[in-house]
């Protein structure tokens, strides 16, 4: 009988093409998974970037909405002022091309809840309860005058945001508010033909008063409800119509309205018998993405853009619609 003789030979690797098939797949995988990494980060920063100017929206028209809400005017035979808006003028100083395009200043009368100064339990800050106190008694009631308007400022330095040699570091656009003092109020503001004169003392303190950060622009639609000067014959109810007017500017002119006991101006046209009945609160919120690039146009490393395409990729907008008091 004869035996055939087999050799076994051991296998040592993977050959060159099993190799290369092997690295194709590791490849596709990892390019899949850090596709999906990507994707999972790209989302993350959208939602949270969501959430940021969700907040600051939110934070900037909720208080703004409580205020009017708690308007206050006396209606009837007065000629006092009690209630102004107008385009503001604190535009200059932004990075080329990002002035604030519509920013609106307003200052009226209204309980604020934050109206009086509060006093401090803190041994180091004991030394201004007397003046604190003092504010607080006598206060003459509880309305107090508060201003709306935006600025493009370093808020933590409290500088400008122009350039200049006192220009701040990290200027922000940003909204500031400011509640004066009831007592102030009714000794310095209240009862006067002219609320925005008298209002000029106190308003060099508004670039002190900070709020809300990254809002680039404010705008304010208040609808106004007048009498027509008709009144039914048998009833002798008198007839009323209303009128929705933006508070923006075009060209070289400027809008302003201002709110009388006895009338309200708008550019000039007078509404007798007429009182505020909503106004409407718009506000465009920058993205953080948004103030990376306005802080990169600012130092110059990177090109002025478009206001157009900006405004569409770098920011966001809200509104709110606030019922007002019937006035006394």
């Amino acid at each position: 009988m004869k035996f055939s003789r087999i050799s076994v030979v051991a296998r040592g690797g993977f050959t060159l093409i099993e190799l290369i098939t092997a690295m194709a797949i590791t490849s596709i995988l990892v390019l899949v998974i850090m596709q999906l990494t990507n994707q999972g980060i790209d989302l993350w920063n959208n939602v949270r970037e969501d959430v940021s100017t969700t907040s600051r929206s939110r934070v900037a028209l909720q208080v703004m909405s409580h205020d009017f809400e708690s308007f206050q005017m006396r209606a009837g035979n007065n000629r006092y002022e009690w209630m102004f808006a107008k385009d503001s003028d604190e535009l200059a100083g932004a990075p080329k091309g990002l002035k604030i395009p519509r920013s609106v200043q307003c200052v009226f009368f209204a309980c604020a809840p934050d109206r009086n100064p509060s006093v401090s339990s803190s041994t180091s800050l004991r030394s201004n309860y007397r003046e604190a106190r003092a504010h607080n008694r006598d206060t003459q009631g509880d309305v107090s005058a508060i201003g709306y308007r935006l600025m493009y400022r370093d808020q933590i330095l409290n500088l400008p945001g122009s350039d200049g040699e006192d220009a701040g570091a990290f200027p922000l656009f940003s909204l500031y508010r400011q509640v004066v003092s009831p007592r102030d109020s009714f000794e310095q503001l209240m009862g006067r033909d002219s609320l925005e004169a008298a209002y000029g003392s106190f308003e060099q303190e508004d670039e002190k008063k900070f709020l809300c950060e990254n809002i680039i622009e404010m705008n304010l639609s208040m609808t106004i409800r007048y009498s027509d000067d008709t009144a039914d014959a048998e009833s002798g109810r008198v007839g009323y119509r209303s009128l929705t007017v933006p508070v923006i500017s075009t060209g070289s002119k400027r809008s302003k309205i201002n709110v009388y006991g006895d009338r309200i101006e708008v550019n000039g046209a007078t509404y007798r018998n007429a009182r505020i009945a909503m106004v409407s609160i718009s506000m465009t919120v920058l993205t953080e993405e948004g103030v990376g690039v306005v802080n990169q146009m600012r130092t110059g490393r990177r090109r002025a853009m478009k206001q157009a395409e900006f405004f569409a990729r770098y920011t966001k907008s809200f509104s709110h619609l606030v019922a007002l008091p019937q006035p006394l």
